[in-house]
């Protein structure tokens, strides 16, 4: 069997009604490509992005090839996925078979949310919940009381619920860091923080990890390097160290998340799945997951974000916990209805008003930023007051008015807030 040629299906799927906004305020894409391998036995694998096409240079490795040359590939893995896909239905067998013997027919499948406000925190755990997930992994940032969303999110949650927040280093430092973790631990929702701090502080990783009762996770997994490399990778001394609880498989090569699966196992350690897509992506990382035996940390892949899953039978949820897809491949079958409905030459594009972001802090005192990207940046270096209580950000759309729009004008100007 043989690739002759790759059909890049380039698509607009609008994320979901109730998180649309608050999705295009943190910078994400509603575009999408679907990529369909076709071979000269006529079967057809599918691969999936997000964001625009990649560019025909990617492509190429992988015309006139044997799908089978990718497997335990260092390419990426949204093309990978389409070998698997065809040496599976070539096979008639599911693709984890073509990665390792199985340890599970469920796999911990969890929510994902950007940083929100306490109350919207709170209600996306209820809609989380209500959709049979058991986890959920949220953005942690400087403009919002985390404690707080905490607090809120536990009021909800259903007894079994577990909360990992993800930092992004935007902690900073241990002297900042120490009393919202030690805040934290007190709220049994909390089961792993992200990055609290940036994990090349080594010396206060390991002093901030010593205090606090909270897992740590380090975003990434990668226990391999290079042949022509003598050095050992960062979450390799780490793992051997004991510096954290668990990691992030985020977006690795198959190569390289298969490896680091083995090297987990051996360490009794963790690992989240994080591989961001629609139903098609998610397949992927089930099969993943029914193979790698420590993936038990409820994985994340944003699905459930989008208004339609891009496959023709949803995926099964079930106390936190998804089925793995038995048909051959990664079980999937492409919706073509959809594919139609969102490609993007049809689907129109969202017309989201100006906006800028305010951030309030204690005593009702407004700082005005161009949008929380920036926000987050500054704050980290210490332009403006981090997690201060009930802190919070909100978006200010274009209401036509003058003080809208030279708030507006001048933030374009330089890059600094306005301090009221």
């Amino acid at each position: 069997m043989k690739i002759t040629s790759i059909e890049s299906l380039h698509l607009r799927v609008p994320y979901e009604d109730r998180i649309r906004i608050r999705y295009h305020h943190f910078a994400m894409t509603e575009e999408h490509t679907v990529y369909r391998f076709h071979t000269d036995s006529g079967l057809v694998g599918l691969g999936e992005s997000v964001g625009r096409p990649f560019d025909d240079k990617l492509l190429a490795p992988y015309i006139g090839t044997d799908p089978v040359d990718h497997l335990m590939g260092s390419g990426r893995f949204n093309l990978d996925m389409a070998c698997y896909d065809l040496v599976g239905k070539q096979l008639g067998q599911p693709a984890w078979k073509l990665m390792g013997p199985q340890v599970r027919q469920w796999v911990s499948m969890g929510w994902w949310m950007p940083c929100m406000s306490p109350e919207d925190s709170a209600a996306e755990v209820e809609e989380a919940a209500s959709r049979g997930y058991r986890g959920l992994k949220c953005k942690a940032r400087a403009f919002y009381d985390v404690v707080e969303s905490a607090r809120a999110m536990q009021q909800v949650a259903p007894p079994d619920f577990r909360v990992e927040f993800d930092f992004n280093g935007s902690l900073i430092c241990v002297e900042k860091a120490l009393p919202i973790l030690r805040q934290l631990e007190e709220i049994p929702i909390v089961k792993g923080v992200e990055e609290p701090i940036f994990a090349y502080d080594v010396d206060g990783w390991r002093r901030l990890h010593a205090q606090i009762r909270i897992p740590f996770y380090l975003h990434g997994t990668r226990v391999v390097s290079p042949p022509s490399s003598r050095q050992p990778s960062g979450p390799w001394i780490g793992l051997r160290a004991g510096d954290f609880e668990g990691a992030l498989c985020s977006h690795e090569t198959v190569g390289d998340a298969l490896a680091s699966g083995w090297a987990f196992a051996a360490a009794n350690t963790p690992i989240l799945l994080q591989y961001v897509g629609s139903g098609i992506t998610t397949a992927f990382a089930c099969q993943l997951g029914a193979v790698m035996p420590t993936a038990t940390i409820p994985a994340v892949t944003a699905h459930h974000s989008y208004v339609d899953d891009l496959i023709t039978e949803p995926h099964t949820m079930q106390r936190g916990f998804m089925r793995v897809p038995e048909g051959p491949g990664l079980g999937v079958v492409l919706d073509e209805a959809a594919i139609a409905r969102y490609a993007i030459s049809v689907q129109p594009a969202p017309d989201f008003a100006r906006h800028l972001s305010i951030v309030t802090l204690p005593g009702g005192l407004k700082h005005y930023y161009r949008n929380l990207q920036q926000a987050e940046r500054l704050m980290k270096q210490g332009v403006d007051e981090t997690f201060a209580v009930g802190v919070r950000l909100d978006e200010w759309e274009d209401d036509g008015s003058a003080k809208f729009d030279g708030l507006w004008t001048r933030l374009q100007e330089s890059d600094w807030p306005i301090w009221e």
